[in-house]
């Protein structure tokens, strides 16, 4: 049986037992007095019958068929396989935090953020000197988050993931992004200068860092 198969067995057993718990008065009621005669379902057993199945189905027309896109992606099936075998050999030895950085990470990559932070958490508390886990953390956070700015634990991460390690261009970026975002163009212009000579000059990396110094030094320069 395939997933999608699966699926839509549990979803008309979900809808049987909807109607069950729905109706469940008046089938008690018949079966208790054991009615032989047939009726007509009372109006509101019959309006019952008649939503619950259509608005399932228009949910599912809304939302869409199970896990398309997921179960025709080899690469996803190929990730979930791994994650599953990782996450055995966690449950057994779980002071592993290449294992936990490296879920955490797929997680990540799979856009399922809450169970990236949570991995990602214990690869750092297993690893705390780490800056690349410092990072990590930090975007997912940022990522995870329905607030318009940066929350401030992420900060906070990139922070100390600069000071452990001055070279994190990731770390040094991000913070210099999110500096420019709030109208700090100070602060944003010296994270920026710090990453200049940490990559090549003859590289697209280089030349965008250049562009956005230059953009902080218009909006310092435009400032009363």
């Amino acid at each position: 049986m395939t997933s999608e198969t699966t699926f839509l067995f549990c979803a008309g057993l979900a809808v049987l037992i909807a109607l069950l718990f729905a109706l469940w008065p008046s089938v008690y009621h018949l079966i208790r007095h054991r009615q032989s005669t047939p009726r007509l379902p009372h109006p509101l057993n019959l309006a019952l019958i008649v939503l619950i199945p259509v608005s399932t189905v228009l949910l599912y027309l809304l939302v869409g068929t199970y896990g398309d896109a997921e179960i025709d992606d080899p690469r996803i099936t190929l990730i979930r396989s791994q994650m599953i075998e990782m996450a055995r050999e966690l449950e057994k030895n779980p002071d592993q935090p290449e294992k936990w950085q490296r879920m955490g990470l797929m997680y990540k990559d799979l856009r399922h953020y809450g169970p990236a932070e949570h991995s990602l958490r214990r690869a750092l508390y297993l690893r705390p000197e780490s800056a690349f886990l410092h990072v990590e953390l930090a975007e997912t956070l940022q990522l995870r988050s329905e607030l318009p700015g940066m929350p401030p634990e992420a900060r906070a991460l990139l922070e100390r993931a600069v000071a452990l390690e001055p070279e994190s261009l990731k770390a040094l970026w991000i913070l210099a992004t999110d500096d420019f975002s709030e109208g700090n163009y100070e602060t944003a212009l010296a994270w920026w200068e710090q990453m200049l000579p940490l990559v090549p000059e003859d590289s697209s990396i280089h030349r965008a860092v250049e562009n956005e110094t230059e953009r902080a030094r218009d909006r310092i320069r435009q400032q009363p």
